[in-house]
């Protein structure tokens, strides 16, 4: 008798998979095509079919985070990591992201922080701690937290990267450009590498060192920007429009940077970064 429940209860779980399946995959088309309150339509149905999935809940956290429905956002991702506390770390960087934009840091850094406590090698945790700490004000957590990722993994790029400007942060000038010569070494397509070249030459003083470096990485950033939204699944006009998007998103951010601001006005430093 026992022997015949649980197999019907393992029956009954694989069927309710093969159900949600569909809805996943529906969402996930949906999303990649721009089409968000259906795509998390899909994600709730699947959710419902499977109680206990994480990935239907973190999904779904995903899509109503980028409509604009904070709450509805946090609570799906705090759904997905109550379910799946040991592997769901993308649910608690999606829950530090909704905290982040509400301007709620400490929690949102406190969520990361509990997340390392089950997964202290995880470069997206520290990362992302590292940033929210230096958006706070706080550079040597920014920094330890940088350094940290570099050592667990010395050729990761976007560790390499925060690092150099955690460096730089920390008035550790000479170390943060061998930290971005580096990152070019293993990247040379960068446009962080050259980016943070820029910001190395900036704080020497060195303008024009600073716009050369500035015009190299605006050439690279659309390429670069296409291609981790390629690989994100996106495919078509929405691929098109996301990567237009967040290339202007990061030109804008080149200029607006308060690194540059001394010569913001001077015509040469503008020639010479390819500005408008």
């Amino acid at each position: 008798m026992k022997l015949a429940a649980a197999f019907a209860l393992l029956l009954a779980a694989a069927c309710n998979t093969d159900a949600a399946a569909p809805h996943l995959a529906r969402g996930n088309v949906l999303v990649n095509n721009g089409h968000l309150e259906e795509a998390a339509q899909e994600y709730r149905e699947a959710a419902r079919l499977l109680p206990k999935s994480a990935l239907a809940r973190e999904r779904l956290g995903d899509t109503l985070f980028d409509l604009g429905r904070k709450d509805e956002a946090l609570a799906a991702y705090r759904e997905a990591a109550a379910l799946d506390t040991e592997s769901a770390f993308t649910a608690r960087i999606g829950a530090a992201r909704v905290l982040e934009s509400k301007g709620d840091l400490l929690a949102a850094r406190a969520e990361l922080t509990s997340g390392l406590e089950k997964a202290p090698t995880n470069l997206f945790f520290l990362l992302s701690r590292g940033n929210l700490a230096a958006r706070a004000g706080d550079r040597k957590a920014a920094l330890a937290d940088a350094e940290r990722a570099v050592h667990l993994k010395s050729d990761n790029v976007p560790a390499l990267y925060q690092y150099g400007l955690a460096l730089l942060d920390d008035g550790q000038v000479p170390q943060a450009g061998a930290t971005f010569d580096r990152l070019l070494e293993i990247a040379p397509q960068s446009p962080e590498g050259y980016y943070g070249r820029a910001r190395y030459f900036a704080a020497r003083g060195e303008g024009a060192f600073a716009a050369e470096a500035l015009a190299a990485a605006a050439k690279r950033v659309q390429a670069d920007a296409r291609a981790r939204l390629e690989e994100q699944g996106l495919k078509g006009e929405a691929l098109d429009q996301a990567a237009r998007a967040a290339t202007s998103r990061s030109l804008s951010s080149m200029q607006q940077d308060p690194a540059f601001a001394r010569w913001a006005h001077d015509a040469g430093f503008r020639r010479g970064a390819d500005w408008p």
